[in-house]
């Protein structure tokens, strides 16, 4: 029993690191390196061991690369709307050759974590730039609002740029969620009342971006991706920085 408990955690330990590391290798899939190498020994042997965990960890392996299958064509199918349309709400240099896609909203706690640090980010790499894919999960309308903050934010970035900045800091710095009094107190602040009603295309840009949220397996907000690697949930300045610097070979 404990040969096998000790296989099963084992196989599980070394599945759950490639499936968090696979999108950063897909440049070198087929390459093995030391680790990994270690690592298929000792699995070939904890099967030969045990080999009533081979089927189910074959059905396991086909699972998961069609998973991966339907990510990478979910990613091909969802590029051009993520890193080419000007409707996304965007911070840095807009001609920075390098970009970084956060799916974000403005009722996620976490979100509002992330985004110093994003700021910092393009701040001292200023050959990145980050596009924000707004998908406000949390909530659809809030009571007695025509819009949400999500909707506010694109239509004004769309229409008002010049104010967007201002709106954007205020919607993030608010804390819980979004009210019809705090969208309509930001509204006033930034000089953007006529955004209180949500207009057909900032519905559109929101439909569209939770579609291909969905499209991408993702959970939840915020995820930040850097080149083909998802990156969940919050994350440090330090190791969003080496992320970046790795991916778009940066100093």
């Amino acid at each position: 029993m404990k040969t096998i408990l000790r296989a099963l955690m084992l196989i599980l330990f070394v599945w759950t690191h490639i499936t968090a590391t696979v999108s950063a290798e897909d440049a070198s899939a087929s390459k093995i390196n030391s680790e990994q190498q270690q690592a298929l020994v000792e699995i070939n042997q904890a099967l030969q061991d045990n080999p009533e965990l081979i089927l189910g960890l074959r059905q396991s392996l086909n699972a998961f690369l069609q998973q991966r299958a339907e990510h990478n064509n979910a990613l091909i199918n969802s590029e051009a709307w993520l890193y080419q349309q000007r409707v996304h709400p965007r911070l840095g240099d807009e001609n920075a050759p390098h970009k970084i896609i956060v799916f974000t909203d403005y009722d996620c706690p976490f979100c509002k974590r992330l985004e110093p640090v994003l700021e910092k980010l393009v701040a001292e790499q200023p050959d990145i730039q980050v596009m924000s894919i707004l998908v406000p999960l949390r909530q659809n309308l809030p009571a007695g609002a025509t819009t949400n903050s999500a909707l506010f934010a694109l239509d004004v970035w769309q229409h008002n740029p010049t104010q967007f900045s201002q709106a954007h800091d205020l919607l993030m710095r608010k804390s819980g969620l979004h009210t019809a009094a705090s969208l309509k107190q930001i509204a006033e602040a930034t000089s953007n009342e006529r955004f209180l009603k949500a207009s057909a295309h900032s519905l559109q840009t929101v439909e569209r971006n939770a579609e291909v949220f969905n499209s991408l397996g993702l959970r939840g907000t915020p995820a930040i991706m850097v080149g083909r690697q998802v990156l969940p949930g919050f994350v440090p300045f330090a190791q969003l920085l080496e992320t970046a610097q790795a991916e778009f070979k940066l100093d």
